[in-house]
């Protein structure tokens, strides 16, 4: 069991397909999480899974949470926690209670699921959109177990044997994707680094999605203007790092980060 201030508060029943609350006792049970990229119209929403109508069961979107539901389940976890149905994506205060702690909850849990609908073979592995979206980089970094799987979930294989081919395309270190190596043994500077190029589809969501990764907390606030995120973000590493205000004024300035977004495939 786990504390409820680092774990998630809604988990999926990987036997009923429901979701499940855990507010009482302030104990999470032993959970599997899903990494993946969202589609649009396609993602079932909290509200859907609890309705669940027939509309809910033709969406692909249904179709990945069961078959995830069954792979956890085959590794003996009866709870499972994915982003689409976990977290009330329209409630802000949902919102606020969740992101600042995602890369806790994928840290605690059991086994990472990651789900390529881009990759139909092992060779195309390193091709997947998965690798260049913002949210993904924690989901890889967290766990300690992860396991890929290709648009059939046919099994590709796990983060430690892969390593070498996720060090090249991302540029983290095999020690730290093997779990020899503690992320706290990696520079502040470096660990930002891993993000360049990284894309997510709403702007605010580069700084959030690295706030785990670097040890500090952001409030998500998806009315104010993307730039605040980012100074936000700056202004909460420097309280915690003022050694590093040199440096991280200078990666902060220099323009090489991306804040581009797409139409809609979030990761």
């Amino acid at each position: 069991m786990f504390s409820i201030d680092i774990c998630p508060r809604t988990l999926i029943d990987t036997h009923t397909i429901e979701p499940v609350e855990f507010t009482k006792n302030g104990t999470v049970p032993p959970y599997a999480i899903l990494s993946h990229l969202w589609v649009e119209g396609e993602e079932v929403t909290y509200e859907e899974l609890v309705r669940a109508r027939s509309t809910t069961y033709q969406k692909s979107g249904y179709q990945k949470i069961r078959t995830a539901c069954q792979i956890a389940s085959q590794y003996g976890y009866r709870y499972i926690w994915i982003d689409t149905c976990c977290i009330i994506q329209q409630d802000e205060n949902d919102l606020r209670e969740n992101i600042p702690y995602m890369y806790g909850f994928y840290q605690n849990s059991g086994i990472c699921y990651v789900y390529l609908p881009d990759v139909s073979s092992k060779k195309d592995f390193h091709r997947s959109r998965w690798f260049k979206r913002g949210w993904t980089l924690q989901e890889l970094v967290a766990p300690r177990t992860v396991k890929f799987y290709d648009t059939y979930w046919r099994y590709l294989g796990e983060k430690r044997d892969l390593q070498e081919d996720i060090s090249r395309k991302t540029t983290i270190s095999p020690d730290i994707l093997s779990g020899t190596q503690s992320i706290q043994d990696i520079a502040i500077i470096d660990r930002m680094t891993w993000a360049l190029e990284r894309k997510t589809t709403k702007r605010q969501d580069l700084a959030y999605c690295l706030q785990g990764l670097l040890g500090v907390t952001v409030e998500p606030n998806y009315r104010e203007f993307w730039l605040e995120s980012f100074n936000r973000l700056g202004r909460a590493l420097l309280k915690k790092y003022p050694e590093l205000e040199k440096e991280l004024g200078t990666v902060l300035g220099s323009g090489s980060w991306t804040f581009e977004t797409t139409c809609w495939n979030s990761a």
